[in-house]
């Protein structure tokens, strides 16, 4: 099998492939978190909180935070359950995430019946 280097990059340069670009994002996020901890630089929570009115809702994008590197993406769902095991309800979450969606800093996909998926864009 003999590769054609005339054709290589026909379809495009891999580069611009949008699963590029995001590892690429990815690669300058702080380690992922030790189990059972969360880590957020003090340039993240600078940013974060004048926009958090709780400490239910600073919580709440501390643990958004923490599932990016969990993950390594800037984009995952956020199910109730993990909150649900810190006394955080649901409705909480939902204030938290429309306040950092108004000011900018993240974008909420709701999926009918299932967990939402949020992209944080202040990261890391």
């Amino acid at each position: 099998m003999s590769t054609n280097w005339n054709n290589l990059f026909e379809n495009g340069d891999p580069f611009d492939d949008p699963r590029w670009q995001e590892a690429e994002l990815m690669a300058g996020a702080p380690p992922t978190p030790a189990k059972g901890y969360t880590t957020v630089s003090l340039a993240w929570l600078a940013r974060i909180l004048p926009v958090v009115r709780t400490p239910d809702q600073l919580a709440v994008v501390m643990l958004l935070y923490r599932r990016c590197l969990m993950r390594r993406n800037k984009t995952v769902d956020l199910p109730n359950g993990d909150l649900k095991a810190l006394g955080i309800s649901r409705q909480t979450k939902y204030r938290a995430l429309a306040q950092l969606e108004s000011a900018g800093g993240l974008t909420v996909e709701t999926r009918n019946g299932r967990s939402v998926r949020v992209t944080l864009h202040w990261f890391p």
